[in-house]
């Protein structure tokens, strides 16, 4: 896969850290707005092709393109990179509306081509390792996911200097940056819920700062928690009549520890002799993983595949313009 990307950020570093370190995969162009920023992008990356026009990009003899730049322009880019026989890699959060990720999918299908959301914990090794241990907990009563962390802009923010990350114009906000890893982590697990409720902490522009999404099915329930204005512990607790098994050690987007917990009964009085059992493997950097997943998708045009994560996508997207809605953004 010959990649030119969209974006200069800390997360674009990173993927081309990821890419470096994925067989068949190579960083060919750099795209920003900002001719100063391509450059120097492309200079601190030694890569040679660098672009302030997308279309002249998009007209190279690259394959694939990674988008990732500010929320709002997800749609737009990746529909004119698909547009152009390009397979797109998306940053998370995919695309505000079911209307738009079905016209993503569409138009890929249409191209001959494949666009994927880079939504981390899906592909690392941990991740796996829960699912696979996920009968151990019995019969699963809730699950309760904690992505909160507090952001460097969050102060910038109290002074009125706006920053996409805050800007409801631009996707910004708890759901989309950060809450979106924990619904991807729980409807990996547990499929699309019953019923979505959010309730949010608002900012002076209508933001979400922090929010809490109840997701309900039949006979369970799950709680995600995400949060830009403060930062606690970050751990996935999945809850069953048999056990309890817990992620922790860093977000839920890289799954760093994952531990079996015996059930507790009641200890008022008495010493704990439960034990954890320890199951998490040793992970490399955690987007590598996507990476390998991606490359060996479309070298393989593994369909199959393929439509397993065009699905968990749709599903997330439905429940964040859920969400979005009941907490009427920007008003």
């Amino acid at each position: 896969m010959r990649i030119g990307t969209i974006g200069s950020g800390t997360i674009v570093d990173r993927m081309i850290q990821a890419v470096k370190q994925t067989e068949g995969m190579q960083i060919e162009a750099i795209y920003s707005r900002s001719e100063q920023k391509a450059r120097a992008f492309a200079q601190k990356h030694s890569v040679k092709q660098w672009y302030t026009d997308l279309d002249a990009m998009l007209a190279s003899d690259i394959d694939t393109v990674y988008v990732a730049s500010p929320n709002s322009l997800h749609y737009p880019q990746a529909l004119k990179a698909l547009q152009a026989g390009k397979h797109v890699i998306c940053e998370k959060p995919f695309v505000p509306t079911g209307r738009e990720c079905e016209t993503l999918f569409e138009t890929a299908r249409e191209h001959g081509v494949y666009i994927f959301e880079a939504i981390t914990n899906q592909f690392v090794p941990n991740y796996q390792v829960v699912k696979d241990h996920l009968k151990d907990c019995g019969n699963i009563q809730m699950i309760q996911a904690n992505y909160s962390q507090y952001s460097s802009r969050y102060g910038k923010y109290l002074a009125k200097e706006q920053t996409n990350a805050f800007d409801p114009a631009f996707y910004g906000g708890a759901l989309m940056d950060i809450n979106v890893y924990c619904l991807h982590f729980v409807i990996g697990l547990l499929g699309k819920p019953d019923k979505v409720t959010y309730t949010a902490n608002k900012g002076y522009n209508g933001v979400d700062t922090s929010g809490v999404v109840v997701l309900q099915y039949p006979d369970r329930l799950a709680v995600c928690v995400g949060a830009k204005d403060s930062s606690s512990e970050n751990q996935v607790m999945i809850q069953g009549d048999k056990g309890c098994l817990r992620v922790y050690g860093s977000g839920c987007g890289v799954c760093a520890q994952v531990e079996f917990l015996e059930p507790k009964g009641d200890m008022i009085g008495k010493k704990d002799t439960s034990q954890a059992i320890q199951l998490g493997q040793d992970q490399a950097f955690h987007m590598i993983y996507e990476c390998q997943a991606f490359q060996k998708i479309v070298a393989e045009r593994d369909e199959k595949t393929y439509q397993k994560l065009c699905e968990q996508t749709k599903n997330v997207v439905s429940i964040l313009e859920t969400c979005r809605g009941q907490i009427q953004y920007g008003q």
